[in-house]
């Protein structure tokens, strides 16, 4: 399979991904300010860009950080083109944060962003469960390793064993679709 990835292939999550993935023999291609593509500086431009190479790929894979809730624009947007072309083969994994599940008052856009991003993933996996639109899951995680000097204390999960969570879902069949995955490291 051909995968589009937002990320930069030699940082975070995405330089645990894209090996696994092409270990599998799938090819992947990486948008981010490292291939010029950066949601920061012209964001339309930056969406528009990734949807018209998105026509070339079977899976999508938004590991967007976010910026002003353009993960989840660019999710809207791909699935709508996607499902308007009659992709309904097609996967999108959105990756978000457990933060989004935390019920103490926040006021960083960070959790909301991450939040808005499960409540579209989540709609929009109905439409591909129910009326053959391209398959979308939800696949959050707790702390990652890459961020355990900002977490003192706290168990992080292991980047390795995130990547194969990612290699999992796309490994099941073209008649499942996993809605949602949420995975945390235990606190004890």
């Amino acid at each position: 399979m051909k995968v589009l990835i937002t990320g930069n292939p030699n940082k975070d999550l995405c330089s645990e991904i894209v090996p696994l993935l092409e270990s599998d023999g799938h090819e992947c291609f990486c948008v981010s300010r490292a291939t010029g593509h950066d949601f920061q500086d012209n964001p339309s431009h930056t969406i528009h860009e990734i949807l018209k190479l998105s026509d070339s790929y079977d899976v999508f894979i938004n590991l967007y950080a976010n910026y002003f809730f353009n993960a989840s624009i660019l999710a809207q947007k791909l699935f709508n083109r996607w499902n308007e072309k009659g992709y309904g083969d097609r996967r999108i994994i959105n990756v978000g944060s457990t933060t989004d599940r935390v019920k103490k008052g926040k006021s960083n856009l960070y959790h909301y962003e991450k939040l808005a991003l499960r409540e579209l993933s989540s709609g929009l996996s109905l439409i591909g469960v129910w009326d053959n639109g391209p398959k979308v899951t939800h696949l959050s995680f707790g702390t990652l390793e890459n961020r355990s000097k900002d977490n003192p204390g706290r168990r992080c999960l292991d980047m390795k064993r995130a990547a194969g969570y990612v290699q999992w879902i796309l490994q099941q069949p073209k008649e499942i679709n996993i809605n949602e995955l949420s995975i945390d490291p235990v606190q004890y």
